[in-house]
């Protein structure tokens, strides 16, 4: 409009026109009067925004509807809408604003929807939402937040597993076994290292002469039945050979990680899931601080929301990736299943894993790699771990969630031909 005015000016002095000076004048008042209007007149307005569902898994839709309300009469200058997403939802929805129907009543309400899908994992904020207005001749607009930011949680893909014979919990108490899993008798499951002060007429006897060291019997449970998962979230860096290889390599492994947990919790587990690196302060020089989080039998919501966020961090070179899996196993002192998913491992990290197998049965763990850099010594590891008694798998990033479970459920000791994958009982 400015411009438009400078233009008018500067050709009514070149023409000698006043007629251009009186329009020149008309177009700055306008204009100012109109800006006047739109700082003065703001619409009072609100929007409530939902999620359905509530959460997401990766790929799947989520609809977004979003209400727009206020009680003014002048709303004919409210013209269109924006909603700011992160970029990993591709597009930023924004629109028209309906228009109120003549003889409608009083004040202005509005339904928008929306779908976003995302094909990362993770907690996005979306909005604020804004709205923008203007003046009646719109020659002046101005854009408004009317509502904040909101999260949205996008969990990990979630891969039906087969029943392999994990045993209801149903008033099992603490009967810990996976029937293709194992191959222990039901007596074995309650057994323990023997501890100073432990009565003798408990020696487990039958374990003792198995193991080569004093067992004694333990007291079953009441309750729902325990399993641990453990998840690597060491971020391999140049002096660490440690933990996932890349972004695609830990997405792999959250999402075993996630349908085994699915699969726990539905068969009635509670289960802890550990997270072996945190960027929380370490208690000491050298160690590595690590998150134990806890889940009811059934509490999948929470369960998949605490893998959402999910991340890597860097980890020293003599990184213990079972530290919070032998504090989980410490405190029960039961046997319970240990299903174990690690990225690139040490022969120190998986000797002190081997160590937990003590009090895991069954004690899975799958040894996962990217493909890029997949190392004759993995197969040491792999060794490292079954010879204690660990039922081990080693995949790659080609390797599908379905596949990686089954040869750990009904495998047997053979190699792939393809991809190296090995199953080890």
């Amino acid at each position: 409009m400015l411009f438009v005015g400078s233009a008018v000016l500067i050709a009514a002095t070149v023409v000698d026109r006043r007629e251009g000076l009186f329009l020149f004048l008309f177009l700055v008042l306008l204009f100012t009067g109109s800006a006047v209007y739109v700082r003065t007149h703001r619409p009072r307005m609100s929007a409530t925004r939902t999620f359905t569902p509530a959460s997401v898994s990766v790929g799947e839709p989520a609809l977004v509807r979003t209400v727009v309300e206020t009680r003014d009469e002048d709303i004919a200058a409210i013209a269109s809408w924006r909603d700011e997403v992160p970029p990993v939802f591709a597009r930023t929805p924004s629109g028209e604003l309906p228009r109120r129907l003549p003889g409608a009543v009083r004040g202005y309400r509005a339904l928008l929807e929306y779908e976003l899908r995302s094909g990362s994992r993770g907690r996005y904020f979306v909005g604020p939402f804004r709205v923008r207005h203007g003046d009646p001749f719109g020659l002046v607009t101005t854009e408004r937040r009317i509502a904040d930011p909101q999260p949205l949680v996008v969990t990990p893909r979630v891969t039906d597993l087969s029943d392999a014979g994990l045993r209801s919990a149903s008033g099992d108490g603490a009967q810990h076994d996976l029937s293709h899993l194992t191959t222990q008798r039901a007596d074995e499951l309650i057994a323990r290292e023997y501890r100073p002060g432990d009565p003798l007429r408990r020696v487990h006897w039958r374990q003792t002469a198995r193991r080569g060291e004093l067992m004694v019997r333990q007291e079953e449970q009441e309750g729902d039945p325990e399993a641990t998962l453990l998840l690597d979230t060491a971020l391999t860096t140049k002096g660490s050979a440690a933990g996932a290889t890349s972004s695609l390599h830990f997405e792999r492994m959250v999402e075993l990680t996630a349908s085994i947990g699915i699969h726990l919790l539905d068969s009635g587990y509670a289960i802890s899931l550990v997270e072996s690196a945190t960027d929380a302060v370490p208690l000491a020089d050298g160690t590595v601080p690590f998150r134990i989080s806890r889940f009811a039998s059934g509490d999948s919501g929470g369960f998949l929301e605490t893998l959402a966020d999910a991340e890597r961090f860097p980890v020293p070179e003599l990184y213990d990736v079972s530290a919070g899996l032998h504090q989980v196993i410490g405190r029960t002192g039961t046997v319970m299943p240990v299903f174990a998913v690690l990225g690139r491992v040490s022969q120190l990290g998986a000797r002190r894993l081997a160590s937990a197998k003590v009090n895991a049965s069954p004690a899975v763990v799958f040894l996962t790699r990217s493909l890029e850099t997949a190392r004759a010594r993995d197969v040491d590891e792999l060794t490292t771990l079954s010879d204690a008694g660990w039922r081990a798998v080693l995949a790659d990033e080609q390797t599908s969630v379905e596949a990686a479970w089954t040869r750990v459920a009904f495998g047997d000791a053979t190699v792939a031909a393809r991809g190296g994958d090995h199953v080890r009982r």
